[in-house]
């Protein structure tokens, strides 16, 4: 699982979590910091939320049934240690042994 793999699932949920809560698409807008245009292609699939939209809800919604179902009870958390791996683990760089022999 990572933040790629967060991203799509939360995206293709959000309208589930916006309908389970009771909210209109002008107040879920409105808590995430999104514009209602943003929210409604983010519902209807034609774009994705951004990562920091997708730690707002998850922060926001943790006790979320639809996460829940999705990702287990403390998503939250699987969301803090994701963020922080990838801290950890930094881009590996090809490097062609020739070209840097060749230099000497």
């Amino acid at each position: 699982m990572d933040q790629n793999f967060i991203i799509v699932h939360v995206s293709e949920k959000l309208k589930l979590i916006r309908v389970e809560r009771g909210y209109t698409q002008e107040m879920m807008s409105s808590i995430l910091g999104i514009s209602k245009k943003t929210l409604v292609q983010i519902e209807k699939k034609r774009a994705r939320a951004n990562w920091t939209t997708v730690i707002a809800i998850c922060a926001l919604f943790n006790d979320s049934d639809v996460l829940h179902s999705v990702f287990g009870r403390d998503v939250f958390q699987l969301i803090k240690t994701i963020a922080h791996h990838q801290l950890e683990q930094p881009e590996k760089k090809d490097l062609n042994r020739e070209s840097i022999v060749g230099k000497y």
